[in-house]
């Protein structure tokens, strides 16, 4: 039962709600305009990631443009890796112990700051994670290790497993390495009645030693890198603003040859100058060598390269190229027919090898990548190679050329 006079208490307060109401909506309103007076509407967000001296995330802040937030962390040496861009910074936090991350912070601060604090860590995370940070001395100690002992730099750097896995394969290429080589007897087929090997067998063995050996040099030459990587933290761009490039190759035919064994292997070791002519195009000599021959035979190349990167990512190229290579050689002294007579000397020879090649650019560095590279050529004349050996004219030839490159 209702007591007397409720219907016009209720009526009563009804009424004030309804003054009241226009009031509540205003502040609604308005409220919001205040808390982001000094941000636009639309201002756009980024997402920023913040990671310790041993690439460990300590904080992912999503900022904007115009506001500033202070992150406070312990003094030390972070970076500051950008997703959207992908550009990394690295900034020394002081005693401080605040990081400021977004807005222009060179400004005076006119929006409002908003403090994000990291969340607090276990005195035991704190300390392994300190033990575990590389210590200075390894920023140049690790690749220095490594340069002598596979996997060692790693090692130092605070990498024990892959390091181990590094020596083992090394390790593993190289005695292969030397037995495949060993395996190859220089005699085979010179007694009578000796067949000699298969040249099914002989090729698949000259393979698999210019597999080792390329894996080996490749291997050798990129955990060294990988270790001064490891023990800085860096993140590896490979530079496409460089002006020149200078790059070492081996490249290896595997062919018929005259003879027992059938099978012979082909080397060129050579360098290349390319200069970047545009963005993306390079060009310039490739293919310069001297080749030594038996008897004082002498032959000397050099050619031109022009080669586009099609695929271009932070860490991979993708190179397709053309070229052609120029080779003079000498003639050599032949053996005089009588005692004390004269020898007689063939006269020099000149060849042209166009060729078509595919490059495969990983960047260990960001001014060092290694590169392996398929190439196919047709020599227009006989093209020689050390030992005397010679690959004959209209001879269809496949080549894998692997080596270095350093970018200026």
């Amino acid at each position: 039962m209702l007591a007397p006079g409720r219907p016009a208490y209720k009526a009563d307060v009804l009424l004030r709600a309804s003054r009241a109401a226009p009031i509540a909506l205003a502040l609604a309103l308005a409220l919001p305009r205040t808390a982001w007076a000094g941000v636009e509407p639309g201002t756009p967000t980024r997402t920023l990631e913040v990671r310790d001296a041993g690439d460990t995330l300590v904080a992912r802040v999503v900022v904007r443009s115009t506001v500033q937030s202070q992150l406070h962390l312990a003094p030390g040496r972070y970076r500051v890796l950008d997703a959207a861009t992908g550009t990394v910074e690295e900034i020394e936090v002081d005693a401080s112990g605040i990081l400021v991350l977004g807005g222009d912070r060179a400004a005076p601060r006119v929006a409002p700051t908003s403090v994000v604090r990291a969340a607090p860590e276990p005195a035991s995370t704190s300390a392994a994670r300190t033990s575990s940070r590389p210590r200075k001395w390894t920023r140049w100690g690790a690749p220095l290790f490594a340069t002598f002992i596979p996997g060692l730099g790693h090692g130092v750097a605070g990498r024990p497993g892959p390091g181990f896995g590094i020596f083992a394969g090394a390790a593993g290429l190289l005695f292969g390495s030397i037995a495949l080589g060993r395996a190859n007897d220089g005699r085979e087929g010179a007694t009578r009645g000796d067949a000699g090997r298969s040249v099914a067998r002989e090729t698949a063995r000259e393979l698999a030693f210019v597999a080792f050996t390329d894996t080996l040099a490749l291997l050798w030459i990129g955990q060294i890198a990988d270790a001064w990587v490891v023990a800085t933290g860096h993140r590896v761009r490979g530079r496409i603003d460089h002006v020149v490039s200078l790059g070492f190759t081996r490249s290896t035919a595997v062919g018929i040859r005259p003879g027992e064994p059938a099978i012979d292997r082909y080397d060129d070791w050579t360098i290349q100058l390319l200069g970047q002519v545009a963005p993306r195009v390079l060009f310039g000599l490739a293919d310069l060598g001297v080749h030594l021959g038996p008897r004082g035979q002498v032959s000397v190349q050099g050619g031109l390269r022009v080669a586009v990167r099609a695929v271009q990512r932070d860490r991979f190229w993708l190179v397709p190229a053309a070229g052609l290579i120029l080779q003079g050689t000498s003639g050599r002294s032949s053996v005089p027919p009588i005692e004390g007579g004269a020898a007689e000397r063939e006269r020099g020879r000149f060849a042209a090898v166009p060729y078509l090649q595919l490059e495969h650019r990983i960047f260990v560095l960001d001014r060092l990548s290694l590169d392996v590279t398929p190439r196919f050529s047709v020599p227009l004349g006989t093209r020689y190679y050390g030992r005397g050996a010679a690959i004959p004219r209209w001879a269809p030839t496949f080549e894998l050329a692997v080596g270095p490159t350093v970018y200026f």
